[in-house]
């Protein structure tokens, strides 16, 4: 591979998934790789139905502050791909996504080969790029994000993870996590080991007593407002406490000054950003999070007459479980249309849906954007959805 470009398609272009019964295949790779994870600083790590990625924003900045080289791995990505794999706030530089992709791909030809048919996946690549170029820079902590669910992920290799972070749980991804509650919250516990302090966000309480059997440790939660939220929207509230406290419990010598400026530094696309005076822009892609979404519009200064959300969801999400609650709101309108996911993914069935609920529908977000008259026009949905409007708008 000769660019950039060449490389993330490589990385695009592994299979999707695999078998996920263990983290073998992911061993495998990290063993032929020199075992990059062995070669890390001490790190948080972050698992959570939704706001996770706003948790490890906050977290990593307040690291930076208070002066820790930190590392940060998030997905998905809003504009640039290079956005998954950060250091204070820098995005990998593109030679050396390239080199260390090119680096993983060479040592992959003998994995392959090992493990045919049942080979890393596109994630799991991507983890294992994020361990090799992280093990290269001299740092002095890392803040990663999970992918999906915890036990299984491919980021749940680290030795020296020190605390864990349970942002929420809720039903999403029950084909892969379990059809419960209890049966997520599992899934996502499976992140705590051995002398992590464990820190948790506003759960279910059949989710807090599920976790508080793995963890056989008290459960650490942040007070409320204790601090200026992170990042804007009024479920940040609950984000930003959880931050903090996996901060201290991380670091108990950061100072309330250095926490309260590595907030206010903090920026996050595509979570309650406000593109124009009547245009936001919010990736709430499933029911928890419309609901807080929601709250969030009722809790602004100023609150428009008239609201149009246009929504371009995945197919496999529960987005819909939302609809009956949000339209007892008056102001509100809603408009499904179609969205292509990554891979080929298919959105909601928007006619179906739109039929069910009885909502409008168009063919393009442009046409539904072009034909609102609403004092405010939120996109929301699948983060691929909304990096996509953000980036045309």
């Amino acid at each position: 591979m000769q660019t950039v470009a060449e490389a993330i398609a490589y990385i695009h272009n592994r299979p999707k998934g695999g078998q996920k019964e263990s983290l073998a295949r992911m061993h495998t790779l990290l063993a032929a790789l020199g075992q990059p994870q062995n070669m890390l600083p001490p790190a948080i790590h972050i698992t959570g139905t939704n706001g996770k990625g706003s948790v490890a924003t906050m977290t990593s900045n307040i690291l930076r502050v208070a002066g820790y080289r930190t590392g940060l791995f998030i997905s998905p990505f809003i504009t640039d791909f290079r956005e998954r794999i950060q250091i204070n706030n820098h995005l990998i530089p593109a030679d050396d996504l390239l080199a260390v992709t090119q680096h993983v791909a060479d040592v992959l030809v003998t994995v392959d080969a090992t493990l045919a048919p049942d080979i890393p996946t596109e994630f799991e690549v991507l983890t294992a790029i994020m361990l090799t170029y992280f093990a290269q820079q001299n740092l002095d902590a890392l803040v990663i994000e999970v992918g999906i669910g915890g036990q299984l992920d491919s980021t749940n290799v680290m030795p020296n993870a020190r605390v864990a972070v349970i942002t929420s749980v809720g039903l999403d991804h029950q084909a892969l996590l379990g059809p419960t509650i209890t049966a997520i919250a599992n899934q996502k516990a499976g992140i705590i080991h051995d002398d992590m302090a464990v820190v948790i966000g506003d759960l279910p309480d059949e989710a807090q007593a599920a976790i508080a059997a793995i963890a056989k440790r008290p459960l650490i939660q942040g007070q409320l407002n204790a601090y200026a939220q992170g990042l804007p929207g009024t479920y940040q509230i609950q984000n930003t406490a959880t931050a903090v406290a996996a901060i201290t419990a991380f670091d108990d010598r950061i100072t309330p000054a250095q926490i309260q400026q590595g907030l206010a530094e903090s920026q996050f696309s595509g979570r309650f950003e406000r593109l124009k005076p009547n245009v936001l822009l919010d990736g709430a892609h499933n029911v928890d999070g419309l609901r807080q979404l929601h709250q969030a519009l009722q809790d602004l200064d100023e609150q428009p007459e008239t609201i149009t959300l246009i929504i371009g969801s995945l197919m496999d999400k529960n987005v819909a479980l939302a609809f009956d609650e949000l339209l007892k709101d008056q102001r509100l309108q809603i408009v499904l249309v179609p969205f292509v996911g990554p891979n080929g993914r298919h959105s909601l069935d928007i006619d179906a849906v739109a039929e069910q609920y009885g909502l409008a529908t168009a063919d393009s977000w442009q046409a539904a954007y072009q034909a609102s008259t609403s004092d405010l026009i939120v996109f929301t949905g699948s983060l691929y959805f909304v990096s996509e409007v953000r980036g045309k708008i």
